[in-house]
């Protein structure tokens, strides 16, 4: 019974965690995913995604992931709105922000992780097979994405009080509509400002 409660703590710790105690939690792992990615060569520019070959300072690849996370958090925020009643924006704020957790995991990969330059994939897209190193993050990749989401989709669950049709629809409209705006924002400001090409846009 133990192992099944710490299991389901894995994909919906927000029964235990949310609020401020939540969103301190959640961002502290943040700056540091940010801080290893940084010097692993990735970014996380978006509200699903991260890349290699983009290259920032450290301020900007903070202002990057900020932008990111904002912007998962206020649309978020507007779609219980509008499918829920009596949440608060604390709660929104510290589990979409725990949600991120596992980029952690990916931070760490990336220290380890070589990745073929722009310009040897632009001539020859087999040369992944090259980079074992890339191959392996790219697998692994895979399920923490998955994880992030069933952490997102649990958040919004649990802060709105959201159910049914109503929930799932919501939270699928509202996520795909933050990723578009977190990368219209990144690339018509935030990158284009700070003169920082986007190769993983």
């Amino acid at each position: 019974m133990k192992k099944n409660s710490n299991w389901n703590l894995l994909w919906n710790p927000f029964t235990r965690i949310a609020g401020w105690q939540a969103f301190w939690v959640g961002i502290v792992i943040v700056i540091i995913s940010t801080i290893l990615a940084h010097y692993g060569g990735l970014l996380f520019d978006g509200a699903l995604d991260a890349h290699f070959g983009i290259p920032t300072t450290m301020t900007e690849s903070l202002i990057v992931m900020g932008v990111s996370l904002l912007t998962v958090v206020l649309v978020m925020y507007v779609t219980g709105l509008i499918i829920a009643k009596n949440f608060r924006f604390v709660d929104i704020l510290g589990t979409m922000t725990l949600a991120r957790a596992p980029f952690l995991i990916l931070a760490i990969l990336s220290l380890f992780t070589t990745f073929p330059e722009v310009e040897e994939i632009m001539r020859d897209p087999m040369i992944f097979l090259d980079y074992p190193s890339t191959i392996l993050f790219m697998v692994i990749a895979v399920p923490v994405i998955v994880w992030y989401i069933a952490l997102l989709y649990n958040g919004f669950k649990v802060s709105t009080g959201a159910k049914g049709a109503k929930l799932i629809i919501g939270f699928v409209v509202g996520i795909l509509v933050a990723e578009a705006i977190s990368k219209l924002v990144l690339i018509f400001w935030v990158l284009r400002h700070y003169d920082i090409f986007p190769f993983g846009m």
